[in-house]
């Protein structure tokens, strides 16, 4: 029978670590954007670039 490997503790912790940073990163975006909002100000302009070839239309299709 298969099981799925564990992760050793040093790989758990250092996967634990880097929930945690991601965690703070969206708290204080969030808190950025809280207060961007009750500012008044504008939403930030987005920068939307799409890699030539693939979403304007330059892809081959699929068979």
């Amino acid at each position: 029978m298969n099981q799925p490997r564990k992760p050793d503790a040093a790989r758990q912790a250092d996967l634990e670590r880097l929930d945690a940073q991601f965690a703070a990163e969206d708290r204080e975006d969030r808190r950025k954007e809280a207060e961007r909002r009750r500012k008044g100000l504008p939403e930030p302009k987005r920068d939307l670039r799409a890699f030539e070839g693939f979403a304007d239309g330059g892809a081959a299709p699929r068979d």
